[in-house]
């Protein structure tokens, strides 16, 4: 190759790092039709537009890094690949968000995708484990490559976590912790922000293939394929499916299945890019039955006072369950999401952003009871579905020492809950119902934002801001039009009239980072945020009668305070990208509203609280060499109520402990790789804890004094990744086998308990503490290839 034909050292590095495409290679070699050979000035604008070109889809990719949280006046942190992957093949978004800082889940499903969970980002939760005691069950927006997927109003099922079933097609997540500042704050931000970042278009075309099998029947599959760059235009096309059997023992394996597909196409141009995108998830799964922890007279594997074994942890089996024609709750979850994002620059210093978006939501919820015989209502069909348009724009201007952004949102909700409570033994059925309701709530969120960084000296920045938000909603008591054919007696479980109301707040916020070094900064942060009150405040499902006083419904509102320091250090003896974050946090949530929903829909009952979630994360990363990888984190917690005011205006409660809120909770993990003779090697172990915490309980409506165990549980994997197989397969990269341990030492453990006020199993039932007991050792393998 001659001076004029060799490729320069910027397009070198882009093709090694996969950046470049075989057009940009060939004009850098000269093989073009003529025969001709490519100046190096030729070379030099191919690579300069390529770089252009890769740093615009980097723009359009929304993950955090390293870097970005160490300049930031916020509290946050960022998952990758490389954690990500801690938790194993078959696990689901709950799983890996567990390995975050100051993050506790729990749920039913092991580690399951196909499972819901619970997630409680420092005692503020999302996702519903089938469990009463949240303090605030829906307040954590959760994202998709940027866009909402909560359900603007509804107090159950918000969001749940098997709608990201799978993990192979998630890039990284990124998680802001508080209200944050208002250019990325939503409807439900009171305790943070999570977004899950997808699979991203690249400049170079690859695909990846992978199936994964283990424990309980598991088999999975998941795809990505990316196009790479033609004439601007760039799109990824990702999706997955996965099965498994339930953990528990008896004689129903409860089948449960997920799937979902992902894709964008990217257009970038000389002032920005333009997207498309669109996503599809499904979710179908038995839950399995709570257990009692004991056994309790009269309640048994086939039924109340029946002729067999006392059901329990301790005489049944700690993982037993009961039949499937005593009892099942077959559950489903699906949606589809189609969005578009335009960046523009406007000018040199002006940049528009614009986001729209439509998304529909529908759950199943079907289960039949023949425990406790002889009820009317031993069966429940409920199918809410939603729909959802939105659109986001705001500008940002690059000003000497500042970076100014403003603009607004609005999102336009419908929301549709009809509930059917039958008997086919009595003659009654979905469509003729002893009880029934269809409640129709739509709802509009309006916000307008401005904030500032101003940037005076170097080091120092504050970022002040604020947000004027608008929730208007509408109830209406639609149950005598959905159900027109209703038998004798029949019963509306809302018993409210029609309501509507509209609510105006102002969210000031502001933060201030100071970096005295280049490695180290410390900052605080203050933010006010509100909620709108969920649907049962409207009246929906409320059976007690009576008018709303729509005077006194108040908002949620979370009143913020962060402090901490942040340190980012390249490059010093064995710290390399090292990170070390610490900050306090104190979060004051007023005018919450409580549901606790009991086994009979009409039950539900109602609490008034005010509570302080309060405590200390830490977090650390490190890779002391090319081999090796460590992170850690710890979080402790202290939430507590100032008041709790019980259903019906009962005796005020002081200074409780908010249920399901662990003290602490700690995470850590270290893999290594090791190179030989074509085989890259990465064994991983990661280790979690989560410290006892208190019941609630359903008999008296309140948190209680009575606590559940703490537990650990460990993993371990092994990763082997060859590219012998490319001589054979010209177009193949790599193979990469995996194998892992979950719960490596067998744990037993319950991640829920609580107390049962007796609705569930009847007979002698009440005040005992039910459970859903964790999944025992469990072997998942994985193999890929990609090309």
């Amino acid at each position: 190759m001659n001076k004029r034909t060799r490729m320069n050292p910027l397009l070198f590095a882009m093709c090694t790092a996969g950046l470049c495409t075989w057009n940009t290679l060939t004009a850098a070699y000269g093989a073009n039709s003529g025969g001709q050979s490519t100046s190096v000035g030729e070379v030099n604008a191919s690579a300069s537009a390529l770089s252009k070109s890769a740093k615009a889809l980097a723009s359009t990719d929304g993950k955090l890094t390293k870097k970005k949280i160490f300049q930031s006046t916020q509290s946050q942190a960022v998952l990758g690949k490389r954690e990500i992957q801690g938790v194993g093949p078959a696990a689901g978004a709950a799983q890996a968000l567990s390995l975050a800082p100051g993050i506790a889940v729990r749920g039913y499903g092991g580690i399951s995708s196909t499972a819901r969970y619970e997630i409680a980002v420092r005692g503020v939760k999302v996702g519903w484990s089938s469990v009463n005691g949240d303090v605030e069950r829906n307040g954590l927006t959760v994202l998709f490559d940027g866009i909402p997927m909560n359900n603007l109003i509804s107090h159950n099922g918000g969001w749940d976590s098997n709608e990201i079933p799978i993990l192979q097609m998630i890039h990284g997540i990124n998680v802001t912790y508080g209200p944050g500042n208002p250019a990325g704050r939503w409807f439900d931000s009171v305790g943070g922000t999570i977004n899950f970042v997808p699979l991203q278009p690249s400049i170079k075309p690859s695909a990846e293939i992978g199936t994964t099998f283990g424990s309980n029947g598991t088999l999975g599959y998941n795809f990505d394929l990316k196009t790479g760059m033609y004439d601007g235009w760039s799109a990824v096309l990702a999706g997955g499916y996965t099965k498994n059997n339930t953990f528990r023992t008896g004689t129903f394996n409860a089948p449960s299945q997920s799937l979902a597909y992902f894709g964008k196409a990217v257009k970038t141009f000389r002032s920005g890019t333009f997207s498309l995108g669109g996503y599809v998830d499904s979710s179908r799964e038995f839950r399995p039955n709570f257990i009692p922890v004991t056994p309790i007279p009269g309640i048994t594997t086939q039924g109340l006072n029946a002729n067999a074994p006392l059901y329990s942890q301790q005489t049944s089996g700690f993982y037993a369950s009961l039949p499937e024609s005593i009892w099942f709750k077959q559950l489903k979850v699906q949606g589809y999401m189609l969005y578009s994002k335009l960046n523009l620059k406007l000018s040199r210093d002006v940049t528009l952003h614009e986001m729209a978006w439509y998304r529909h939501g529908h759950r199943v919820h079907y289960r039949i009871t023949n425990f406790v015989p002889g009820s009317s209502v031993n069966s429940e069909y409920y199918n809410p579905n939603s729909e959802t348009y939105g659109d986001k724009l705001y500008f940002d201007w690059r000003l000497p020492m500042n970076l100014l952004k403003a603009g607004g949102s609005w999102i336009h909700q419908q929301y549709t809950t009809p509930y059917a409570g039958y008997n086919t033994l009595m003659g009654t059925s979905p469509s003729f119902p002893i009880q029934y309701n269809s409640d129709v709530l739509y709802n509009n969120y309006l916000t307008g934002f401005i904030q500032d960084t101003f940037t005076p000296l170097s080091g120092f920045k504050i970022t002040p801001g604020i947000a004027a938000v608008q929730y208007q909603t509408q109830m209406y008591n639609n149950g005598a039009q959905a159900f027109p054919n209703l038998p004798a007696g029949a019963q509306n479980q809302t018993l409210i009239n029609s309501a509507s109301d509209t609510i105006s707040r102002l969210e000031p916020s502001i933060g201030v980072r100071f970096a005295p070094v280049k490695w180290g900064s410390v900052y605080a942060h203050y933010g006010r945020s509100y909620q709108n009150p969920t649907d049962n405040n409207y009246g929906a499902y409320n059976g007690h009668g009576g008018a709303i006083d729509l005077n006194s419904l108040k908002p949620v509102k979370s009143t913020d305070y962060e402090v901490g320091a942040k340190f980012f250090v390249h490059n010093w003896m064995l710290l390399h990208d090292f990170t070390f974050n610490v900050n306090y946090y104190h979060d004051s949530l007023a005018n919450e509203t409580i549901a606790t929903f009991l086994s009979n829909i009409s039950q539900t009952k109602f609490a008034a609280a005010n509570a302080v979630v309060n405590g200390v994360n830490i977090a650390m990363a490190d890779n002391p060499s090319w081999n090796w990888h460590l992170f850690a984190n710890l979080a402790l917690n202290h939430s507590y109520y100032t008041s709790y005011t019980p259903q019906g205006g009962g005796t005020t409660i002081y200074g409780a402990n908010v249920s399901y809120s662990p003290y602490l909770t700690m995470s850590a993990g270290i893999d290594y790789r090791y190179y030989y003779h074509g085989f890259l090697f990465s064994p991983q172990f990661v280790d979690q804890y989560t410290s006892s915490q208190y019941l609630f309980n359903n008999l008296t409506g309140a948190p209680s004094h009575q606590k559940q165990p703490g537990y650990n549980v460990s993993n371990l994997s092994l990763g082997i990744k060859t590219t012998r197989l490319n001589p054979y397969i010209p177009t193949l990269k790599d193979v990469k086998l995996s194998v892992g341990i979950y719960n490596l030492f067998d744990a037993h453990y319950n991640p829920i308990e609580y107390i049962t006020s007796g609705g569930y199993f009847g007979g002698n039932s009440t005040g005992a503490i039910l459970a859903d007991p964790g999944a025992p050792r469990q072997y998942f393998m994985t193999v890929s290839a990609k090309f």
